[in-house]
Order: C-alpha cells, then structure tokens, then sequence
C-alpha cells in the first residue's frame, strides 16, 4: 500500500480556519465599542466671575425642577445664573404735542370805491400773539407704577421662585414670621398652604426627627409656579434670652420667572417684645415675576 504525502491546505485545515475566523467576527460584533454616546444638550455648565469673585452655574431646561442634592450623573449643588450686562437706559422720548385744527378764513370784503380810505390813513395789522391757554397741553395725572430692578444681590439660600423671608443677628432672639393671603396663614405651625407656599427655617434641618432647630432666619418660599395675589407679611417677636425689648428685623421679597430673571427688594423694621403680631408690609404679586412692596 503507497504511502499518501500530507497535505498542508487540506479540507479539515480549511475548516478550522474558517471556524477561528467566524469566533472572531461574532466576538467582534458582540463587543461593546467605547463608552456611552455623549449627551446632545449640555447638562451643566460653571463659570467663575473674577470681578465679583462667585461661581455662577446654568443647568439646561429639563433640568429646572432639580433641587440642590438630587443625584443626576453628579450631585447637583446649588447654582446661580451669569449676571449679564446691564441694559442700557432707553432714550427720552419727546412729549407729543396736540395736533392743532386749522381754520378757514373768510376771504376779506372788497369796501366800496367811494368810501376807500386813504393810504396815509391806513394803519399796519398787528402781528398775532398765540395764546398759550388755547391749546394746553394734556398730562396724565396716573403714572404707571415701576416695576422693581433686577435683583443683583445674593439669591436666597433655597432655590425657589418666590421667596419671603426675614432675619436677625441674635439667636437668642426668637422671632416668627407669617405670611397671610386672606384669612389663611403659613407659619412655624402651619408650614404648608398651595395658596401661599411654604414654611422654612432656611438653614438647619434634623432629618432624624424631622423638625427645624433654631435659626436666625425664617422664610415661606413658591416652589411651583407663582402664585400671583395680595400677600401680607407679619413677624411677631415672642421671646429673648437675652432680655432684649426689640429687634430688627432685616427681610427680603424676591421673585424669578421662566426666563430666570430674577426681582427683590430688601426692608428692615424694628420689632417689640410682645405677643401680636406686626404688619411688616404688603406684596402685590402677579404671576410674571413682577411685584409691588408697600412697607407699613
């Protein structure tokens, strides 16, 4: 029997090539290639500001409704939109005078030939002098009412979109703060109202028992969208360990609308030791951000 030479490229040989190369291809395509794709919309964005020396923050819109200590790809902390250059005053617009009606004039009568005057008798027409009191000018006795500058101070230590709050310096001092719309009132014992808002200490929490510890301010802040309305704000100094007769308190009203513009305005008053409550002023709030403030 002939001995048959061994062939290198023979049919098993094939086969097994073909096979390595199939795993290959199927490992290939089973692998994942890089990591994931990376987002369309920008997330988050920092920005430093050297001139003030703050760090200010823009989050894209689904992304609003996030509160400082969500949990998204990172922790979110509290941020604060760039402050963007002042707008430049709008040029005084002159005062538009009345239109004035004009009048036809009879055509002058020709006199007769025989009772024509002489020339050296003539006397020269007088120039006419306007009257002032003929057409006065027409002011409008209502001024609109201005709306309250843009708010360049510090935000308040919550984001909200509208905030009422007070402070003091003194922790001894125990000071509350009610913010009422009709007969309905948010305060220390009524901490929550969808008419009104809600309650806050502003700084400290005890998540084990779930009640605020003492601090030096306190605040009813709009979460949602703004409620616009009358509200009255009221502060009632209760007790001093101290011994103090009075305190003052310095208190902050400030609104930010959908465009994340943002509205305050700042008030003090000094308040006495009693058990009533005293009316710190009036807030005329309408659903755009806008308001007005009137101190008592």
């Amino acid at each position: 029997m002939s001995r048959r030479k061994a062939e290198l490229f023979n049919l098993s040989f094939l086969d097994l090539l073909t096979s390595a190369l199939g795993a290959v291809i199927f490992l290939f395509i089973i692998t994942p290639k890089g990591g994931a794709p990376a987002a369309k919309v920008q997330q988050a964005a920092v920005y430093f500001d050297t001139t003030r020396m703050q760090i200010f923050g823009s989050l894209d819109d689904s992304l609003r409704r996030k509160k400082a200590g969500d949990t998204l790809f990172a922790l979110l902390v509290d941020y604060k939109a760039m402050p963007g250059a002042k707008p430049s005053p709008a040029p005084p617009q002159p005062t538009p005078q009345p239109a004035r009606i004009a009048v036809a004039k009879e055509p002058a009568r020709q006199p007769d030939r025989g009772s024509l005057p002489s020339p050296a008798s003539k006397e020269p027409e007088k120039p006419k002098v306007e009257d002032p009191k003929a057409n006065p000018t027409v002011e409008n006795p209502k001024s609109p009412v201005e709306a309250p500058p843009v708010y360049k101070g510090d935000a308040p230590s919550v984001p909200c979109n509208v905030s009422f709050e007070i402070s003091w310096r003194d922790l001894s001092d125990n000071v509350d703060l009610f913010v009422c719309k009709g007969s309905d009132c948010v305060y220390g014992g009524r901490k929550k109202d969808r008419a009104i808002g809600e309650w806050d200490s502003g700084k400290s929490r005890n998540r084990i028992f779930g009640n605020d510890l003492r601090t030096t301010q306190e605040a009813v802040r709009q979460f949602g969208a703004i409620i616009p309305g009358e509200y009255k704000l009221y502060a009632q100094f209760k007790e001093s360990v101290k011994k103090h007769s009075s305190v003052k308190v310095s208190g902050l009203v400030y609104t930010k609308d959908s465009q994340r513009q943002e509205r305050g305005e700042s008030f003090s008053k000094d308040v006495i030791l009693s058990d009533k409550r005293v009316l710190l002023g009036t807030v005329r709030l309408k659903a755009d951000g806008t308001f007005q403030f009137i101190k008592n």
